[in-house]
């Protein structure tokens, strides 16, 4: 249809410029050339915005680029989309005008207005954020974890659709029946005692739990738990403890002691204070209470020997029943006045059983939240009250947290024992007198200077 437009375009030129050519015969004229006028190609315009376009043409101005100013920029004046449309323009401009203008036909219309980008704007989708991840649908074997993320907005008019909303991953891909594994070995702990066969130790943590079928070494199979005897010399005779650490001595004042059994414990707790170097910095702090059904500190954790001797030596005898969870449970309090660098020695001395079933299930419990915070030592004082009974509330290795006393009467002889017992580390009594007047004689002739 084009190619006969044309043709008959040129037809009718043609056709126009012979008639012309008679009629200047007739009149026996000069023939004339006739030349229409020629423009060029269309040049489309951005769509323009309705309001800014009718404004802009009443300037003159019909190509957005030109109208573009610091207060105005591009964006503004476009339009992307919409109900309605924009205007948008189409200019060209002449190539030749029209020679002979009598018979040339005169120039085409120059700019041509439409109805542009007339639709909806697209709306693209919006999604939230990730969700947390579910649990994994197996423990073991590979299962699979998912999260989701909601749709806020969704696409219309042909915006980006939307990306994935869930997600998943697989998890707990170890097999079922899986064996546990084990940390690297612990440290090897301080000797037990001084002298006289310690034992030192050290174990392997679980780091990862057993599986199924999986199996695990037992707490003190040869796989987690190692010993070893220390420190198997003979102790001596008097010795004096100058390990430094922070050591609770509870004693017993319930109404199995009985008066003498009570003043013989007393005496040898007076006589262990004088076997003990006390010392804040670098030694020994002691805090004592008594227990019967009421529990009585003497006093806190402290390295003044005459406070200490006085508060012993004024204590009664309670009478009364043998309540020896609220002594475990005391003694973590007093704890808090301990220092944060020296271990913590919590030794108690009995000669009775809990009074009835739930007292001794109280003292369990107590017993066990205080070795979280000290190493716990029983001294028993009577055949009644045996190892077997006793070593469910120490620490471990329980063989070396148990002492037996026959009778609260033998107290006074064993007091070397006992000190020994609880002691990491000893001196002699005259090794330490010595030493101990060295230093005092040093610290005396400088403070004369």
């Amino acid at each position: 249809e084009l190619k006969n437009l044309r043709n008959t375009v040129c037809g009718s030129k043609k056709l126009k410029q012979e008639v012309i050519t008679i009629e200047a015969k007739q009149r026996k004229g000069a023939r004339l050339e006739i030349n229409d006028c020629s423009v060029g190609s269309w040049r489309p315009q951005e769509c323009m915005d309705i309001k800014v376009a009718q404004q802009l043409e009443k300037q003159g101005i019909f190509n957005p680029q030109k109208a573009v100013t610091a207060r105005r920029p591009l964006h503004s004046i476009l339009h992307k989309c919409g109900f309605g449309g924009g205007i948008q323009w189409f200019l060209r401009g002449k190539v030749s005008p029209p020679q002979t203008p009598q018979y040339g036909a005169n120039c085409p219309p120059l700019r041509l207005k439409t109805v542009c980008n007339d639709f909806e704007c697209p709306v693209d989708c919006e999604l939230g954020d990730w969700e947390g991840w579910s649990a994994c649908s197996k423990t073991c074997d590979g299962g699979l974890k998912r999260r989701v993320r909601p749709v806020e907005v969704y696409p219309q008019n042909g915006g980006d659709a939307c990306d994935a909303t869930n997600d998943e991953q697989t998890c707990n891909a170890l097999a079922c029946d899986r064996p546990c594994l084990l940390q690297n070995w612990g440290p090897w702990r301080a000797c037990t005692r001084a002298c006289d066969r310690g034992m030192r130790w050290r174990s392997r943590k679980i780091k990862r739990a057993a599986t199924g079928d999986g199996r695990c070494p037992r707490t003190f199979s040869k796989a987690r738990y190692e010993r070893r005897v220390c420190n198997a010399q003979p102790c001596p005779l008097d010795v004096v403890c100058v390990a430094r650490m922070d050591l609770l001595i509870g004693i017993d004042a319930s109404g199995s002691m009985g008066l003498s059994g009570w003043k013989a414990q007393r005496t040898a707790l007076l006589q262990l204070v004088n076997r003990m170097a006390l010392s804040k910095a670098s030694g020994i702090q002691l805090g004592v209470l008594k227990f019967a059904y009421k529990i009585t500190v003497l006093s806190q954790l402290t390295d003044d020997k005459k406070k200490l001797i006085s508060a012993i030596t004024k204590t009664k005898f309670d009478r009364w029943t043998t309540n020896i969870g609220g002594a475990f449970r005391s003694m973590k309090g007093m704890l808090q006045f301990g220092r944060r660098d020296a271990p913590s020695i919590c030794m108690l001395w009995t000669d009775g059983r809990p009074s009835r079933p739930s007292s001794k299930y109280d003292a369990s419990l107590g017993a066990k939240s205080l070795r979280s915070s000290c190493r716990v030592m029983v001294v028993t004082m009577r055949p009644a009250v045996p190892k077997s009974y006793v070593s469910p509330w120490v620490s471990h290795p329980k063989s070396q947290n148990v002492m037996v006393v026959n009778h609260p009467n033998l107290m006074v002889e064993k007091v070397m024992k006992v000190n020994t017992f609880v002691c990491g580390r000893v001196q002699t009594f005259l090794d330490w007198t010595k030493a101990y007047n060295a230093t005092k004689t040093t610290t005396a002739a400088a403070g004369m200077r």
